[in-house]
């Protein structure tokens, strides 16, 4: 029996993850919670040592990073050295893509902490998520109609959450097939916000503007509606710094993984119009 843990379950990815994987006959799925239940295994990001029991039960392990947790060294550096020396086989991680060119940031350098535990492992790389738009960036399209995000003319490569949980689903079905692989899961579309404010302008039937703020401006505009610094950063991180990049590159990875077409950005704006009414 294969005992599978998937950390992060509540959350975007997790759901994702959960509608598309049905358990093979071999295999046992469990959720991580820091409250133990029928199918859910006591797991706490926060406290690496409590947590040792349940990876001590894990054969796979499904890893996220939670975007409050930054600090690479205090939390993950134990939690891999525990599945260590829990006998975890196998680690599929949600990473980001670019991950490997990229060492400073927090997903990079998990990557290197469970590369080098020895442990199997299969990173998962998406390009930016569709989602960002119904929910970080949603109170500010609801209330404000606008996007205000430090991305100047930067192109994103939008992807669905719904096709990264699909594409976890299939390696999760037979993650040995998978053994020390990186997949880069892409929608099929580069868009800067400007582009997304227009078709959202469309799509709404009302104006949506977006403004490009200075980041002393974004950094104090986001604080004082109450989002805490360590998360100011990371939107910095993620907007800011593909000003000064290449553009991403579109990777065919889901459709091999799942046999599937990425979903459009138009598409999932028509799906889920009424979330910014």
């Amino acid at each position: 029996m294969e005992n599978i843990l998937i950390t992060g379950a509540t959350g975007n990815v997790g759901q994702a993850i959960l509608h598309h994987f049905t358990p093979k006959t071999r295999q046992k799925l469990y959720l991580a919670s820091r409250k133990a239940g029928e199918n859910q295994l006591y797991f706490d990001f926060e406290n690496p040592e409590d947590s040792k029991a349940t990876l001590a039960k894990t054969d796979t392990l499904f890893l996220l990073r939670p975007p409050q947790i930054s600090d690479v060294k205090q939390y993950f550096q134990p939690l891999i050295r525990h599945a260590k020396e829990a006998g975890v086989r196998h680690i599929v991680f949600l990473s980001v893509q670019g991950a490997e060119d990229v060492s400073f940031i927090p997903h990079a350098k998990i990557e290197k902490l469970i590369q080098a535990s020895g442990i199997a492992y299969t990173f998962i790389r998406p390009s930016y998520f569709i989602q960002n738009l119904s929910t970080t960036l949603l109170q500010d399209i609801q209330e404000h109609d606008r996007i205000f995000l430090p991305a100047g003319k930067a192109k994103f490569l939008w992807v669905d959450v719904m096709d990264i949980g699909k594409a976890i689903a299939a390696i999760l079905q037979d993650v040995a097939a998978h053994r020390n692989q990186a997949y880069t899961i892409t929608g099929n579309e580069l868009y800067t916000f400007e582009e997304v404010a227009q078709m959202l302008t469309k799509v709404l039937g009302r104006k949506i503007d977006y403004i490009s703020p200075n980041l002393l401006r974004f950094y104090f505009s986001k604080k004082k509606v109450g989002i805490k610094p360590a998360f100011i950063f990371v939107m910095i991180m993620l907007h800011f710094l593909p000003r000064f990049q290449k553009a991403p590159q579109i990777s065919s990875n889901l459709t091999e993984l799942t046999g599937d077409a990425p979903l459009t950005l138009q598409d999932f704006m028509q799906r889920n119009k009424a979330v910014w009414q």
